[in-house]
């Protein structure tokens, strides 16, 4: 999410691979269609590729990659494709907060470091060369719907700091556990070593026959709910409830010990809430749901996305990949409640 001064709010979505290319050895290059979309740019000799620009280099997906290896590459194309977008001048200040999980928020020096180094100038797209000055602060992963929880509380007359609100991400490479006890993270409870989503997917749908080429169709099924799915593998419509299955107990019981351990005792004071987020939980939401129903903490349980009916209409406003989402608005609430919280800290200095 980004804005300029005295302007409204604008989403952005890029896809995460990123490639490099030596100039000297890449023959086609090609400039048009959406910045984001083509997102692209130069340093030297060497060019960098993100997004949708980078899947013709690249025969790898990023779900078991360390974000903070190429976050600044990440990071440089988005600017420059916001920059090249809206025709700003070569040269312009821009704040960032950054999310990171909390196991790698060590590296936000290097982060820092790298990114300030790439926008002392690059030319995005060989079309428009840019020079960025930086003020960066980073994040745990979790603490921007930490915030958007803060909100939905105080709305209630309800204060955060009268129960413990734990944030469960979800994510493909691994999962974030946060826990904000009256309003402060308990880094003793907060770890970024919960099983990713990846590793049981491919697991179960080893076990339950499922063709590699089929893995994107099964992920499909889980977030559709819709077992029937035309199957390349096989050149027709099959039936993939029992992976669909095997998926969902392999996932929750890699999970299990870990919200044995502090999450359900929580839960069981009566004062406690899970909000679910990351890009598996809309994939696992049956299978959570009825998990903790069938434990009694039903009513404990809330999904990132789902009482954020303003991020929803600026997504499905702004980006057409919305439509075809479904998961988007709870795969961005962490990053739209840290946006917020950005806004509200430069209010604040702006009054000051």
């Amino acid at each position: 999410f980004y804005k300029f001064l005295n302007d409204k709010t604008q989403a952005l979505w890029m896809d995460a691979e990123v490639a490099f290319r030596s100039a000297s050895v890449t023959n086609q290059l090609n400039s048009g269609g959406r910045a984001q979309d083509n997102a692209w740019y130069r340093i030297g000799d060497q060019l960098t590729f993100v997004g949708k620009a980078a899947k013709a280099h690249i025969d790898y997906n990023s779900f078991k990659e360390d974000k903070f290896l190429k976050a600044a590459e990440r990071i440089t194309a988005a600017l420059g494709a916001i920059a090249f977008a809206h025709q700003l001048p070569p040269h312009f200040n821009a704040i960032i907060w950054l999310l990171l999980p909390i196991n790698e928020l060590a590296t936000r020096k290097d982060i820092a470091t790298r990114l300030t180094e790439l926008c002392q100038g690059f030319r995005f797209r060989d079309e428009q060369q840019y020079q960025i000055s930086l003020q960066m602060s980073f994040r745990p992963e979790g603490y921007g719907i930490y915030v958007n929880r803060k909100q939905e509380l105080q709305q209630s007359g309800i204060s955060i700091t009268s129960r413990t609100t734990w944030i469960e991400m979800l994510g493909h490479r691994n999962g974030t556990q946060l826990a904000f006890e009256t309003g402060t993270l308990n880094q003793a409870l907060s770890s970024s070593k919960f099983p990713g989503f990846w590793e049981p997917f491919e697991k179960a749908a080893i076990a339950a026959g499922v063709s590699r080429v089929d893995y994107d169709v099964l992920i499909q099924a889980l977030e559709t709910r819709n077992p029937q799915q035309y199957s390349i593998a096989k050149g027709r419509t099959f039936d993939f409830s029992d992976a669909m299955h095997q998926v969902e107990s392999g996932y929750l019981a890699a999970l299990d010990p870990y919200f044995n351990d502090n999450l359900i005792p929580s839960l069981a004071t009566g004062r406690g809430d899970a909000v679910f987020s990351g890009g598996a939980a809309d994939l696992m939401r049956s299978a959570l749901t009825q998990y903790f129903e069938e434990k009694g903490f039903g009513n404990c349980l809330l999904f990132a996305g789902d009482t954020h009916d303003y991020l929803n209409h600026l997504l499905l406003d702004q980006l057409p990949e919305a439509q075809q989402m479904r998961s988007m608005t709870g795969r961005m609430a962490d990053c739209f409640g840290l946006f917020q919280a950005l806004l509200g800290e430069m209010h604040r200095q702006e009054v000051a």
